[in-house]
């Protein structure tokens, strides 16, 4: 290894051993299971202030936001609908700005997102260096014995599903099992691997071929899908269609029975096939 790749390296890992940490905690003094002493602090715009946790709600959420950045605004827009989700349940909301930012700043960021909880500002920033707070956004919820169940830094994807089910268990309506499935949903499929849906793309491509005059070609695909499935019934409604198209009438209104036996369904567009290949 050369001296200039050794030290690109040694920079490398450096750097990522920097900001893993962040990446892993959203909070730096207090972790999941701590209980988080209460704080009282100013609404936005002045006047009287509020509890940041609420003693008397089963769920308290709070979120630490900059109104500056894209992924705070996107957090603040995502909680608007949750509050409505969860209204008449006990569900204590507030969002938590720095008193470094300007009132008139944070009063934009809250009108434009649409958030109906109340704001509070950490004036000298005592509750952001109590709960060391590293990331914006950070979601946290508690339970009623003000309990940290989770933090939820900002995600790409199902963000606003992970924040649910943190509420939801502190409510007692799920429980571990479930959060763990919202947290780590199952992968989804491709298309090829869902059930019937290479059926499908040959029909498509036999309906092509139909209106191309080649119904040869499409009874092909058709036949290919019933090999591999007899009782898809557009197989044989694209077999039927063949069959007509070249003239076979009575062998194309057989597989257009077959079709509607196996989904009821069919029964109209069936009908008007057979009309169309001459059948009364």
């Amino acid at each position: 290894m050369t001296r200039r790749r050794a030290a690109m390296w040694v920079l490398g890992t450096l750097l990522y051993l920097a900001i893993w940490p962040l990446a892993g905690f959203a909070f730096a003094a207090v972790g999941v299971g701590d209980v988080l002493e209460n704080a009282e602090l100013p609404l936005l715009g002045g006047g009287s202030k509020n509890t940041f946790l609420s003693s008397k709600s089963l769920a308290n959420v709070f979120v630490f936001f900059r109104p500056h950045q894209d992924h705070s605004m996107d957090t603040l827009r995502a909680l608007a609908s949750c509050d409505q989700e969860f209204n008449g349940k006990p569900v204590h909301w507030v969002a938590i700005v720095s008193g470094s930012f300007p009132v008139d700043d944070v009063k934009a960021a809250v009108s434009e997102t649409g958030i109906k909880m109340p704001v509070l500002v950490d004036e000298d920033d005592a509750l952001y260096r109590r709960l060391g707070v590293r990331l914006h956004p950070t979601v946290g919820v508690t339970n009623e014995k003000f309990q940290l169940v989770a933090y939820e830094p900002f995600h790409e994807i199902n963000y606003c599903d992970r924040i649910r089910g943190k509420i939801r268990y502190a409510l007692h309506e799920i429980g571990e099992a479930e959060v763990d499935k919202v947290d780590n949903p199952q992968r989804a499929l491709m298309p090829n691997q869902v059930k019937g849906a290479v059926a499908n793309r040959h029909v498509k491509m036999g309906e092509m071929y139909i209106g191309m005059k080649q119904p040869e070609k499409a009874a092909a695909e058709a036949r290919q899908i019933l090999a591999e499935d007899p009782r898809f019934a557009p197989a044989h409604m694209l077999l039927g269609d063949a069959l007509a198209a070249q003239g076979h009438c009575d062998e194309a209104q057989a597989s257009y029975g077959t079709a509607q036996q196996i989904d009821p369904s069919l029964a109209a567009a069936v009908q008007e096939k057979r009309h169309a290949c001459g059948a009364h």
